[in-house]
């Protein structure tokens, strides 16, 4: 005579590898539908932070396909940066462009990061200048609704001094403070500061 309690488990353990299989195929179906190449988000980030489509050239994508550019820039007091484009410069001659930076600085609240786009334009008369950020990510970052666009435009034009988000009463220093998020404007000071260090060539 049949155990109705082993048939009900039979039962039950068919119906669950059925949905893991169907689960597991509509997975995989639905990644091949919506992934997009890096060089795909990297044309998307650009649009978002120019209006419009732009010519580059890689410098550093961690992300891309050429071995010699995949390695980032770390500094592990500050961040990093993944991503460095030369945008409109047509030759090594053209001393009028511009420079993208994807960087995360690090020691945010929960020690967590935030990541931006930083461009920075390059001009033969003058030094370089932050002309935009925009944020692309966080992690373990809860009042992200504070660092507002007059937190970022602080960063403008200033490319010879590192930023904190605490006044220490450092003359090297500028003063960036966000009231109530000090760690999360402490990780996004970090990540414009990786930018400054590198365009200062440190």
């Amino acid at each position: 005579m049949n155990n109705p309690f082993k048939l009900v488990w039979l039962k039950c353990i068919i119906v669950l590898l059925l949905i893991a299989g169907i689960s597991g195929g509509l997975l995989a179906i639905l990644n091949d539908v919506f992934y997009v190449s890096p060089e795909e988000r990297t044309h998307r980030a650009i649009q978002k932070i120019y209006g419009e489509k732009k010519e580059y050239s890689v410098i550093i994508d961690v992300d891309g396909t050429d071995e010699d550019k995949k390695q980032p820039v770390i500094y592990e007091d500050m961040g990093r940066i993944d991503k460095i484009y030369y945008v409109d410069k047509t030759d090594d001659a053209d001393k009028n462009f511009d420079m993208l930076f994807k960087t995360t600085g690090y020691f945010g609240y929960k020690n967590g990061t935030i990541t931006l786009w930083v461009k920075v334009v390059c001009s033969e008369n003058e030094q370089p200048t932050i002309d935009k950020i925009i944020l692309e990510s966080f992690d373990k970052q809860t009042l992200m609704s504070k660092l507002g666009n007059s937190f970022y435009e602080g960063f403008y034009d200033v490319t010879d001094n590192y930023y904190q988000a605490k006044d220490k009463k450092d003359e090297e220093k500028t003063y960036n403070p966000v009231s109530g998020a000090t760690y999360s404007a402490t990780a996004a000071c970090n990540a414009v500061n990786c930018v400054i260090k590198f365009v200062k060539g440190e």
